[in-house]
């Protein structure tokens, strides 16, 4: 699989890792992949092996903008981790602290803020993974029909993560991350 943590002993740089790991296996071109592979109820080491986790080093060189993959990927996975007291620790770790050391509330659950949010790690992902035609990406995204369906329904007949996702992929084309997108 190819997953290497950093090094240093600290929780800081697990945390940080596995933040990027975790906002990589839940993305939706990662979904896409394990699909492909998985043919039953049950997922066996050997194909774990073979899926596509994106490597740390290349979460670091991969820039959009004056910004990192590996930036723009920590603030999203903290925005939709840390919507509760109980992950504080999480996001101590992460850095969400004020000047004093305290760590600061908790995001507000905002389902329209984490579409968005989840639109944007996709297309960071689809960028890493070096998918970049629009056409493939709608192809991915109409692999999943219920999403599709249940957001259809919602959003007056728009499939919204799929809209979001290319505004995001577009932003970040044109080096620009922090792009609020609002369709």
């Amino acid at each position: 699989m190819g997953i290497l943590l950093p090094q240093q002993e600290g929780k800081e740089d697990f945390r940080s890792a596995a933040s990027l790991i975790l906002g990589n296996i839940n993305s939706t071109p990662f979904d896409f992949v394990m699909r492909q592979k998985v043919q039953g109820q049950n997922i066996n080491w050997f194909i774990v092996e073979q899926l596509p986790v994106i490597s740390l080093e290349k979460f670091d060189s991969a820039r959009f903008g004056a910004n990192s993959a590996a930036e723009v990927v920590r603030q999203v996975v903290l925005e939709l981790t840390y919507t509760a007291h109980d992950m504080r620790p999480f996001a101590r770790d992460m850095g969400y602290v004020d000047e004093g050391g305290t760590v600061k509330p908790p995001f507000t659950w905002d389902e329209e803020r984490r579409l968005i949010l989840r639109a944007k790690l996709d297309a960071v992902f689809f960028h890493l993974y070096g998918i970049t035609d629009r056409d493939d990406i709608r192809y991915i995204y109409s692999t999943f029909p219920i999403v599709e369906r249940e957001e259809k329904a919602a959003y007056g007949g728009n499939y919204r993560s799929c809209d979001l996702c290319l505004a995001y992929m577009n932003a970040l084309a044109a080096g620009n991350p922090d792009a609020e997108i609002r369709l």
